[in-house]
Order: structure tokens, then sequence, then C-alpha cells
């Protein structure tokens, strides 16, 4: 197990690692804007259920191999940005209310997304980043102590800190930013010209995942 002192330190440079703004809160403050505070929490727990299964990767020893193998890599990392294109597209063709509340498949009849999609969404665009198994392998053994004990508990310990820390924050921002599109929707349904309006957050939710998925296959990273 690891010491104290090496769980806080190693908590204070996860926080701060998480606190960062990058594609990853983007993709959840859309998804939360896109289906309310539900599907952004369950994005998020989606999101971080993919870093968790890193996590268990890096103490089997996993995420090594995948990092020797550039050809892995490159299908991951494009697999996950095809998916989040795909996303933006299925929101870009959808008409009406119902443009930023069902985004599972670009043809699928409006309704309300289920807990279970909203869920495998989140995983997929965070499995499908392989360059958060690298970070693990490079952050990680800063904080590991063979005279500790064990490294695979090790590495599931501090795994299920930064899970934990991570889960905190994700949830927050798909939520709050449910909340706010929510209030945002009662407040143009009082006014004229809503539907002009509703049409332009689809547009602009839209060309986020696209815009997303082109990062992520120009680069391939992703702030955790």
């Amino acid at each position: 197990m690891p010491s104290a002192p090496t769980l806080a330190a190693f908590a204070g440079a996860s926080l701060m690692l998480i606190l960062l703004p990058g594609p990853a809160m983007l993709f959840l403050v859309a998804r939360g804007v896109a289906g309310g505070r539900r599907v952004g929490i369950m994005s998020a727990l989606g999101v971080d259920s993919a870093t968790a299964t890193f996590v268990v990767a890096t103490a089997l020893g996993l995420t090594a191999v995948l990092a020797t193998s550039a050809l892995a890599l490159s299908v991951v990392r494009f697999v996950g940005a095809g998916y989040l294109v795909w996303l933006g597209i299925g929101v870009l063709r959808r008409r009406g209310a119902d443009a930023v509340t069902a985004v599972e498949t670009p043809t699928a009849a409006p309704a309300r997304q289920s807990d279970w999609t909203s869920w495998r969404q989140g995983y997929v665009v965070g499995i499908a980043n392989p360059k958060v198994a690298l970070f693990f392998l490079a952050f990680f053994p800063q904080f590991l102590d063979p005279a500790r004990g064990s490294m695979t508990v090790q590495i599931l310990v501090l795994g299920a800190v930064f899970v934990a820390i991570g889960t905190v924050f994700d949830t927050s921002y798909g939520a709050l930013a449910g909340t706010i599109s929510a209030r945002m929707a009662r407040r143009r349904a009082e006014r004229n010209g809503s539907d002009q309006r509703s049409a332009k957050g689809r547009i602009a939710i839209g060309l986020t995942y696209i815009g997303l998925g082109g990062f992520t296959a120009a680069t391939g990273t992703r702030a955790l």
C-alpha cells in the first residue's frame, strides 16, 4: 500500500491534472447541454469507467503491450475520432427540439436517451483514447515504492484515487451543463424565435462533437 504522504502527493497532482480544461471537459459539457443533467452525468460515468479500465490494464501490464504497438494505438485512436464525428453528424441531421436530446443514431426516432446509451457513449469515447494508458505508464511509476509491497496493488490504489477525483469533477461538469441548458431552454420557450435559437444550439453541439473527433484524430490526446 502507498504511504499516506504518497497518497496525498498523488491526489494533489491528480487534482491539478484533472482540473486542466481540455477536450474531455468539452465533450461532457456538450453531452450535458445536448441531453440534460442526467445524460451528462451518465456520460461522465462512462468516461471514468474507461479510465478505470485503463488503470486495471496498467496494473496487469497490458498497457505496456499497447504502448509498443503503433498500429494498435492508431486503430483505437481513429475509432474514437470516428465515433465522435458520427455523433456530431447525428446531431446535425436532427430537427426541432428533439435534435439535442437523442444522438444515439442519426436516423433514430426522437426519444429520451437511456442511461445505458449515455454511459456507453462516454465509455467508448474514453476507451478509444490510448493516450490515457500511456499517461498512466509515465505518471504512476513516480509514486510507486517497491518497499511498500505489491506494485499491482499500489497501482490499483492510486488508480482508484485518480478515478474517484475524476468522477467527482466530470459528473459535476455534465450536471452543471445540463442544469444551465434546461434553464436556458425554459427562458427560450418564453420568447419569440425559440426554434431558431434551438437550431443554432444544435449546430453548435454537432460541430463540437465533430471538432473533438478531428482533434482526437490529429493528436490522439485528451485531458483527463
